[in-house]
């Protein structure tokens, strides 16, 4: 099931780890610079097509001010840890056509957190939310080098393009199953 519009859900990796997923917006300016802080600038430059700082600006901004009539934000946390639902440990994202005929995908686990099965539940949620919508197709541009992506959206049931909409990334996409 989707994650309400305003709402948090449960979500449990495949270590058996339960986390909290809540939606992203305007006040998680700080909590996002600080998931860039934690992760190394490789996997920034993996998510990002570049070299990033974790710094207010509009970046930052873009990502937390958005159009909830086309974009679908949510943000994992644990609520074991201190800071709880302000400590990001990852992110989904996910922006669409008027017409639903397509969205595009983005997806960033914090480092220190990768490899519990985080980013499958995240690519899970998003992928419930494009069934919701009633997208027909889903797409993201992953770096060729991002060997773990291209591994996990494989597993989620996608299909990798050899080339994406420039000559540095391949495209990754989903057919969601329509509703009936």
């Amino acid at each position: 099931m989707a994650l309400p519009a305003e709402g948090e859900k449960d979500i449990v990796t495949i270590e058996g780890r339960r986390l909290r997923l809540r939606p992203i917006g305007p006040d998680d300016d700080d909590a996002l610079i600080d998931m860039a802080r934690r992760s190394t600038p490789d996997d920034l430059r993996l998510r990002f097509f570049s070299a990033v700082r974790p710094e207010p600006g509009p970046l930052v901004s873009s990502l937390t001010h958005y159009d909830h009539d086309r974009q679908r934000a949510a943000g994992a946390y644990d609520p074991a840890l201190p800071r709880g639902a302000g400590e990001l440990l990852g992110v989904v994202r996910l922006h669409w056509e008027p017409d639903l005929s397509r969205g595009e995908c983005a997806i960033i686990v914090r480092s220190d957190f990768k490899s519990h099965g985080l980013g499958h539940c995240l690519m899970a949620e998003m992928l419930g939310w494009a069934v919701d919508l009633g997208l027909a197709r889903v797409d993201g541009d992953v770096l060729p080098e991002n060997s773990a992506m291209l591994r996990m959206v494989r597993s989620c049931g996608g299909v990798i393009l050899p080339r994406g909409p420039d000559l540095h990334t391949v495209r990754v996409t989903f057919d969601p199953p329509r509703r009936i």
